[in-house]
This record gives C-alpha cells, sequence and structure tokens, in this order.
C-alpha cells in the first residue's frame, strides 16, 4: 500500500506542477502494474507478464526519483513463457531502489538479466550501490516472503541468493526451474 500512496502523492504533486504528461504517464504505468498484479487470481504467471510488472514499477520509481537511476533489461527471449511466482522480482527491485541507490545521484544503475544456467531460469537484479553487509543481506521481510513462497513451491533447491560487496553493488539472484504453463481443462 505505500507504493500506491507514494505513487498517488507524485501524481496528485505533478497534475498541481502542471507535469501533465509525467502524471499520465505514471497513471498509464500503475495501471498496467496493477493489472498485471491481478493476473485473474493466478498464483504463477509466464515470465514475460512478471518483466512487465517489474519494468512497470522500475518506470514508476524512475519518474518519482526524477531519473536518480538507469535501468535495463537483459531477458533470454527463450525463457519468457516459462512460469514463475507472481511478484517475486518487484520485492528485489525495492531492495535495489531503497537501499543501492541511497546516496545516489543520477549515476545509479539497476540491471534485470535473465538467463538459464544448467537447466534452471536465473533472474538477477543488480545495482552499482554501496552494497551491504553480510548481516543485512536477506534481511527484509519481502525478499524472505519470496525466498519461502519459491521454497513452498519449489523446495529447497531454489530460491534467492544474494551477493553483495561495499562500495561495488549488489546482485540478488532468483533460481527457479524451467517449468511451463500447463492446461487444467
Amino acid at each position: 500500500p505505500h507504493f500506491l500512496y507514494n505513487t498517488l502523492d507524485s501524481i496528485i504533486w505533478m497534475i498541481r506542477s502542471e507535469e501533465y504528461d509525467g502524471a499520465g504517464e505514471m497513471v498509464s504505468l500503475l495501471a498496467k502494474f496493477f493489472r498485471i498484479s491481478l493476473s485473474q487470481g493466478k498464483d504463477m504467471i509466464p515470465l514475460k507478464k512478471e518483466l512487465e510488472h517489474a519494468t512497470s514499477y522500475l518506470a514508476i520509481q524512475n519518474i518519482r526519483f526524477k531519473d536518480k537511476f538507469e535501468f535495463q533489461v537483459n531477458a533470454d527471449p527463450n525463457l519468457l513463457n516459462y512460469l514463475c511466482p507472481k511478484l517475486s522480482i518487484q520485492p528485489l527491485l525495492e531492495n535495489a531502489i531503497y537501499h543501492g541507490m541511497e546516496g545516489m545521484y543520477e549515476d545509479g544503475e539497476i540491471e534485470i538479466r535473465i538467463y538459464e544456467k544448467e537447466g534452471a531460469i536465473k533472474i538477477e537484479v543488480a545495482d552499482n550501490g554501496p552494497g551491504m553487509t553480510a548481516e543485512k543481506r536477506g534481511s527484509g521481510i519481502g525478499v524472505r516472503n519470496v525466498n519461502e513462497r519459491i521454497q513452498l513451491i519449489y523446495g529447497k533447491n531454489y530460491g534467492i541468493t544474494i551477493a553483495s560487496e561495499l562500495d561495488e553493488g549488489t546482485v540478488a539472484t532468483i533460481t527457479i526451474p524451467k517449468m511451463e504453463e500447463f492446461d487444467e481443462t
């Protein structure tokens, strides 16, 4: 809910400042964000939809934070029809923005990478922020919840790992198996 409230506050501020194009863009991105969030009640969605959700979130935050960071997506197109748990990338992006971009001024970078390794799908969220200590890694409730959901769905061999170096940045990696959508009829 805080993301929704903050975004709506930003839209109101933009309208009052007569920044109508930016406000309109944020409303469109917010609508797309929530349309994918709801996903007709499905818990598992194609990776391409999860990626659309993630990029909508990043675009909204980039407008809110006045281009404090740049972001890019590098995804293997052959993996985008496989299923993943809905809302699994966004908490990692939230950490990258609120912790990784702390103290950054227009030189922040966030990258989403999706590739296959040893038969599994790897989804990385990397930032060039200040990094974090071992104690802080995975301490956020959002990341813990996603990790637990992944392990409940796929087993203990899957989940989130976090690698971070102080003054270098952080890479959070989700590992899931390749799972195709099946017809329930």
